[in-house]
C-alpha cells in the first residue's frame, strides 16, 4: 500500500513524500505564500504524481488557500501534469483549487 504524508520540517516548506513501507517512492516539494500554494519541486514515478498534487492542494484547501501555482522546472513531469490537466501550455496556475476538485474527474473513477 503506498501512503501519501506530509514530512516538512521547520524550515517554513511543505513536503509531501509517497512511500510504500519504509521506500520512498515520489516527494513532493512546495510552499505557501500570499495566499497561494507553490508548488516547486516534483521528484517521483510518474503515476504518484496526480496523488501527491492533490494531497497537497487538499492540505491548502484544509488552511483556507484556495490558489495553486505550479513553478516545475522538470519537463516531463511538466508534460505529465499537462497531460492530466493540472495545469496548461501556457498557463501553470489554479485560481480556484475547490472548483477544480468539483469539476475535475476523481481518481476513484
Amino acid at each position: 500500500m503506498i501512503t501519501i504524508t506530509n514530512v516538512s520540517d521547520d524550515s517554513g516548506g511543505l513536503v509531501f513524500s509517497a512511500k510504500s513501507g519504509e521506500e520512498e517512492l515520489g516527494r513532493l516539494n512546495a510552499c505557501i505564500k500570499d495566499d497561494t500554494l507553490i508548488i516547486t519541486d516534483i521528484s517521483s514515478e510518474m503515476f504518484l504524481i496526480d496523488g501527491l498534487c492533490r494531497t497537497a492542494m487538499n492540505y491548502a484547501c484544509n488552511r483556507l488557500i484556495n490558489a495553486c501555482r505550479f513553478d516545475i522546472k522538470d519537463e516531463s513531469v511538466l508534460a505529465e501534469l499537462i497531460r492530466l490537466d493540472f495545469v496548461k501550455i501556457d498557463d501553470n496556475f489554479i485560481s480556484d483549487i475547490d472548483n477544480f476538485f468539483n469539476s475535475h474527474k476523481s481518481c476513484k473513477k
